[in-house]
């Protein structure tokens, strides 16, 4: 995969280990997706061993590698160093769409620093693509830049992506284009800078379904706001997680006609 020229000095040795580490995640992942044991979550959402084994093993070779970052993902309590530095990894997003063999689900790392989301990866093994952003160095598909296309306005064959707890607190009536859902936040963000949605919608998400993607995000050129006309930053995207308010993600023109014309049910 062709390197990035705009990654910043002090972040590519971990750029380049985590690319390293979320494609050997996502080998580990393809080679036992169609052979998982899924169990219901307090929140009766799904966990299954495959989410639990990556995480340890993602865990494993960060915290070898840095061993004074704190490590938090989304399967154990934190754990690893002291430091101001924290990952967060979602080892399976999309757990649900995995279980019942939707083939869109992602691997995520991501880097915060004092608070500040700096590094993102996201794998997505049943594509087999791989996305990175470095804060300052730009977002990028398979070493290609990724760039956010923005408009005024929404034209009526926009996809745009609507999770499933924003449904039930957002009128669609009030949201342009095609409405999707596709299961995975992580997915949702790489796909908005990739240009195959044109904005996507979240309440509910937690830090570790944010983390990696609002770096990518960002970086492509997306804003951040919520349905109550606020706009946030990406680090604020992550400290004000679970998301508790609808909060759109896209490029900065299409983010204001959606806060614009969305209203709540």
């Amino acid at each position: 995969m062709a390197e990035s020229l705009l990654t910043e000095p002090e972040l590519s040795d971990e750029l380049e280990f985590v690319k390293t580490l979320a494609v050997e995640a996502a080998g580990v992942a393809l080679a036992r997706c169609r052979q998982v044991t899924p169990q219901e979550k307090e929140n009766l959402s799904y966990v299954t061993d495959l989410d639990q084994d990556l995480e340890r093993l993602i865990r494993g070779r960060l915290g070898e590698r840095f061993p004074d970052d704190r490590l938090t993902g989304e399967e154990y309590e934190a754990g690893g160093g002291s430091g101001p530095r924290r990952w967060s990894i979602d080892p399976i997003d999309g757990t649900g769409n995995l279980v019942h063999g939707l083939p869109l689900w992602a691997v995520s790392i991501g880097l915060i620093v004092l608070g500040e989301p700096v590094l993102g990866v996201i794998a997505v093994p049943p594509l087999g693509e791989l996305y990175w952003g470095t804060k300052g160095g730009g977002a990028w598909l398979d070493g290609r830049r990724l760039v956010a296309e923005d408009a005024d306005t929404f034209h009526t064959q926009d996809n745009l992506c609507v999770g499933t707890n924003a449904l039930r607190v957002v009128d669609p009536r009030t949201l342009p284009g095609r409405l999707r859902d596709l299961g995975s936040a992580c997915c949702e963000q790489i796909f908005v800078a990739a240009n195959r949605l044109k904005g996507c919608t979240f309440l509910g998400e937690q830090a570790h379904d944010v983390a990696a993607g609002v770096v990518i995000a960002a970086e492509a050129g997306c804003a951040f706001g919520t349905i109550d006309g606020e706009l946030l930053t990406a680090a604020e995207m992550v400290r004000r997680t679970p998301v508790r308010t609808p909060t759109f993600v896209a490029p900065p023109r299409r983010l204001a006609a959606l806060m614009k014309q969305a209203r709540r049910l």
